[in-house]
């Protein structure tokens, strides 16, 4: 059976290789995460985002690959699932994570770097400066499911509840007394507040509590040439300044 495998293995590289000197490209699949604007959107049916433009950016300075998925919008717990069974070849955006590491290759240096914050409902006026004065309120605090940080703060000791994948739902709960935080991304948690016009009932607290740089996943059963192909792309566009430039595009207050 051994040797069936390594015949097996040698036959997608060799027919990789020949695809590429053909002129075909190399496609890959990837899956959009729900409910996280404005890292992926659709838009009358079409995606949209700091992801999507970021994938066109590849695709423009690598003609060999191309990517497809855009519009499947799913859960983060859904694409690791994909990228560990080889039915999603790649995933753009996400933390770096024990799991992560065991199912997927980071390829190229970040892609930009997360600020986590949290919001409160408008009467609190609570404050917060870091993550030990969360500590010692021991407060329930409402994430994302799947989010790579749910258990960095359980780790720290608090209750979280990461029950759901809706943004909105979780800044809804907050709102309502289920919990009294919500801890998220700046920009996806201001875009969520002012898409929703909730200014008037949601307090995002201003300091930062947490920075950690965010990375392109290849799955481990990806086709052998993803890894090289998409690396060399991504640090291009680090290098000329492109990645950052998209980062500020959809970063900038509309």
């Amino acid at each position: 059976m051994k040797v069936v495998r390594c015949i097996s293995m040698a036959g997608i590289v060799w027919t990789s290789l020949c695809a590429a000197q053909a002129g075909e490209p190399l496609r890959l699949r990837v899956m959009a995460q729900e409910s996280l604007p404005p890292k992926w959107l659709l838009r009358n049916g079409q995606p949209d985002g700091l992801c999507p433009d970021i994938l066109e950016a590849i695709e423009k300075i690598e003609p060999r690959l191309e990517f497809s998925g855009q519009e499947d919008l799913r859960s983060v717990l859904m694409i690791e699932q994909g990228l560990e069974s080889g039915g999603v070849s790649c995933a753009c955006a996400l933390l770096d994570t024990e799991k992560r590491r065991k199912i997927a290759t980071v390829v190229g240096k970040p892609l930009y770097m997360v600020r986590q914050r949290i919001a409160a409902a408008a009467g609190d006026k609570v404050v917060i400066d870091s993550l030990d004065d969360l500590v010692k309120l021991k407060p329930l605090i409402t994430t994302s499911r799947g989010a790579g940080y749910a258990e960095q703060l359980r780790t720290l000791g608090l209750e979280v509840d990461d029950s759901t994948g809706d943004n909105l739902t979780n800044l809804k709960k907050i709102i309502g007394g289920h919990g009294r935080f919500f801890y998220m991304n700046e920009l996806t948690l201001s875009w969520i507040v002012r898409d929703n016009a909730l200014n008037d009932k949601v307090r995002i607290l201003p300091e930062v509590l947490k920075e950690d740089p965010i990375y392109f996943w290849i799955s481990k059963k990806a086709d052998p040439q993803a890894v090289r192909l998409v690396d060399r792309a991504l640090n291009k566009l680090k290098a000329n300044g492109e990645l950052l430039r998209i980062y500020e595009r959809w970063n900038k207050d509309r």
